[in-house]
């Protein structure tokens, strides 16, 4: 990888979540060159495919996920809603949405286990989320599990990310992968909070597949919310400004005209 492959993909890596298009045009104007297009493109198509799962939309009530493990040919396939989409790493869209079924990516098995994973979803991730169950398309033996969710809310100043990765080997009943969650926060300033967590646990068989993930989920919720929390009380609190104490009582009724608040208070700032 060149110098400047490798510093879009550590930009990209680091980028907030829902902020493609400001990214993308920055280093347009960072490279100011005819082939800017073609290069960010090319590097985003990369990062994507091999670190990271993007969130689509497929049509009004139907998302997808854009990864190399449900990438069938040159499309993508999501088993839930059978449809092949293609994606525009230039333009960042969707393009050539097409129904049908990939045989390759279909079992009894993988439906059920989509189905469950759908449902435990929808219970779980309250706005925009996808969930995905595929087999290796090598690899008979081995099953991913993907969900995705996004919260972009611009008008409030946060964008979040929470992405889940599971491998599951049907045949020794090993369960590995990663939770990653990426938080960015940005009125009058910026605070962006990363974390992740790995799972490496055995799972008696695919029957208690998503409780099992179900469980470490939860865990880790509860992991992210208890230091949040320590965060807040502690080095957040740390970097207030205090008050001053000067031990005496505040002369509420009468009294307060005579400071400098309750003259403001009753009109006396002209």
């Amino acid at each position: 990888m060149s110098s400047l492959q490798s510093l879009i993909a550590s930009m990209f890596k680091d980028s907030p979540p829902g902020n493609n298009i400001t990214f993308v045009n920055d280093i347009k104007t960072i490279l100011a060159n005819d082939n800017s297009s073609k290069i960010i493109a090319e590097n985003l198509a990369q990062c994507t495919l091999n670190n990271d799962f993007k969130l689509v939309k497929l049509s009004k009530d139907e998302f997808g996920v854009v990864s190399k493990y449900n990438k069938s040919g040159l499309k993508f396939y999501d088993p839930l809603s059978k449809l092949t989409f293609d994606y525009d790493f230039n333009k960042l869209k969707v393009i050539d949405v097409e129904e049908g079924d990939d045989s390759s990516l279909e079992s009894a098995q993988i439906s059920k286990l989509n189905e469950q994973l759908a449902e435990y979803a929808s219970l779980h991730y309250p706005t925009f989320y996808k969930s995905l169950v595929v087999p290796d398309q090598d690899d008979s033996d081995i099953i991913y599990l993907i969900i995705v969710d996004e919260n972009l809310n611009d008008a409030n100043y946060y964008n979040g990310k929470w992405q889940s990765f599971y491998q599951y080997s049907q045949s020794s009943g090993k369960l590995t992968g990663e939770i990653s969650i990426k938080i960015h926060y940005y009125e009058d300033g910026n605070v962006v909070l990363k974390t992740n967590k790995k799972i490496d646990i055995d799972v008696s068989s695919s029957a208690n597949l998503i409780k099992s993930i179900e469980k470490f989920e939860n865990q880790f919720e509860l992991l992210v919310l208890k230091k949040f929390n320590n965060l807040n009380e502690s080095q957040f609190k740390n970097l207030r400004r205090q008050l001053p104490i000067n031990r005496s009582k505040v002369q509420w009724g009468k009294a307060i005209g005579n400071y400098k608040l309750g003259q403001d208070v009753a009109g006396g700032r002209h």
